[in-house]
């Protein structure tokens, strides 16, 4: 499992000036694997709003490897205001 302190490994290094760490990790609906899941959000790109998730989530039964997705902003939803762009 990837710390929560570290950069994905199997993704380009974001920018640092929009991309930023959620902490704590928001759990938002995703559209992945062709249906909607409860996915954690671990990042987010205040500039485009795509975020970063981690899949599978950490309760599937069956974890092989944890990796990170980019979803763009029409592939998921968050509860109001769990996003905002003013970092905590």
């Amino acid at each position: 499992m990837v710390a929560a302190s570290e950069l994905p490994k199997d993704l380009p290094e974001p920018s640092i000036d929009s991309w930023r760490r959620l902490d704590p990790p928001v759990v938002v609906s995703g559209y992945i694997a062709q249906g909607w899941h409860d996915v954690r959000a671990v990042a987010i790109n205040d500039d485009t709003r795509e975020i970063r998730i981690e899949w599978p989530p950490p309760d599937s039964r069956v974890i092989d490897r944890v990796t990170h997705k980019v979803l763009n902003r029409a592939l998921y939803q968050a509860p109001p205001g769990a996003l905002s762009q003013t970092p905590a």
